[in-house]
């Protein structure tokens, strides 16, 4: 596995490297070697760090994150102060799944902003609340009283089969993955897909409803998965061009 000189990163936490990283692409590990949703280039293809959930991955599946929002419409539990990274979240439970997932402001003083968590424990007084370290400094105050926020795990977290049209498709499974193991998920580039049907080649792509499988557009019911590179078999595992995240 080769990189080029402007893809040797070291992730926020150094977690990851410098890439190349302490996993490959076809490793899966027990314990977390990388940030979730550090981004991986290897020639044309495109990978994502991610975490299988609580069901074992197949090989060419589309995935989805099974947890995407953990909780929406709380409030601070004080008011948060414009530079501050820190801040306590009354929730509806303890949130601790949240690092390298988002904050976003959707009602209230701050509203618009989003902030990238970088750190989410439970409230040691407050069994309902939880404390959040962001990487960036508020840019708008906000107040308990009006200020709203949704906090939401990251894209890669506790990642599953796809089987829900309508979910948001974050990539493919590009082996076996054991549940609760870290891998690297493929987004974008040439990859073996699980096709639902006769699909042409240069047809775009979008979730089917067989778990994990992809089908021809007709109507847009999730987001475009990529393009067919030639025409599949159903029930196969046949060549697609992702076009998921780059």
């Amino acid at each position: 596995m080769t990189t080029s000189a402007n893809e040797k990163l070291t992730s926020k936490r150094g977690l990851g490297g410098p890439v190349p990283p302490l996993q490959g692409i076809f490793e899966i590990s027990a314990t977390q070697k990388a940030d979730l949703g550090f981004r991986l280039r290897v020639g044309d293809r495109t990978f994502h760090y991610g975490y299988a959930g609580g069901v074992a991955l197949i090989a060419g599946s589309l995935l989805e994150s099974a947890t995407l929002v953990a909780e929406e419409g709380k409030s601070p539990s004080a008011d948060v102060a414009a530079g501050a990274t820190t801040l306590t979240v009354t929730t509806a439970a303890a949130q601790s799944t949240c690092a390298e997932g988002y904050m976003f402001v959707h009602e209230g003083a701050g509203e618009g902003h989003a902030y990238r968590i970088k750190q989410a424990t439970a409230n040691a007084t407050t069994a309902t609340s939880t404390d959040l370290v962001l990487y960036d400094p508020i840019v708008v105050a906000m107040t308990a009283a009006a200020s709203q926020v949704a906090i939401m795990n990251n894209l890669y977290y506790d990642l599953d089969i796809h089987a829900t049209i309508t979910k948001y498709v974050v990539g493919v499974a590009p082996m076996a993955v054991t549940a609760n193991y870290y891998f690297w998920c493929q987004t974008w580039g040439p990859a073996s897909v699980l096709q639902s049907g006769i699909d042409a080649a240069g047809s775009i792509l979008v979730p089917h409803t067989t778990d994990g499988s992809v089908t021809i557009q007709t109507l847009y019911t999730s987001n475009i998965v990529g393009v067919q590179l030639y025409t599949g078999t159903a029930a196969e595992h046949q060549p697609v061009y992702l076009r998921i995240a780059p």
